[in-house]
């Protein structure tokens, strides 16, 4: 299989249940396989194992809900705090926004949808399973608009821009 043909198969479907058995490549690692490198920051996860430390989350593409639920468990638990800069962040990247202490950037463009899987169709329960999973590391108010209508959202993700999410009282990164 081609790099381009695994680009397109990948960006068909959202990393983060098209294959709960398995992990995925993350868009941003395929990307830089695709133009021939990838840096360490872009194939690492952000999570650190420093207490305290600042995780700077910059043009994420998404990835496993399953791996993000417990990055951002480990990242909660070492008290660390997320910040969402760079021009997107789709996907599994938008549950960085339960973190206990989470920022953003006011022009990081956040791309939400529903949960779906390479290869095979979720079940209604699987759907409504994932579909909490990912709607409880969101805030409140983001939370209820995804339970009703940004998971139905399959290939055309809903956009909301950082500053909409800061008005709403998300944390704006200095």
């Amino acid at each position: 299989m081609t790099v381009l043909k695994f680009l397109r198969t990948l960006s068909a479907c959202a990393p983060e249940t098209c294959d709960l058995r398995r992990p995925v490549l993350s868009m941003s690692l395929a990307a830089g396989l695709a133009t021939g490198g990838v840096s360490v920051a872009q194939a690492a996860l952000p999570g650190s194992q420093q207490p305290g430390a600042t995780i700077v989350v910059s043009n994420d593409y998404g990835g496993s809900v399953r791996k993000r639920t417990e990055e951002i468990q480990q990242i909660n638990r070492l008290g660390q705090s997320v910040e969402i800069r760079g021009s997107v962040c789709m996907s599994s990247c938008t549950m960085f926004l339960g973190a206990k202490s989470v920022c953003v950037m006011p022009e990081t463009s956040f791309a939400f949808h529903g949960p779906y899987r390479f290869f095979s169709k979720l079940t209604s329960l699987e759907f409504d399973q994932w579909s909490r999973v990912i709607a409880n590391h969101y805030p409140s108010f983001l939370r209820s608009w995804y339970m009703q209508t940004g998971r139905y959202r399959g290939r055309s993700p809903a956009r909301v821009k950082g500053s909409e999410l800061i008005r709403h009282g998300v944390a704006e990164c200095r």
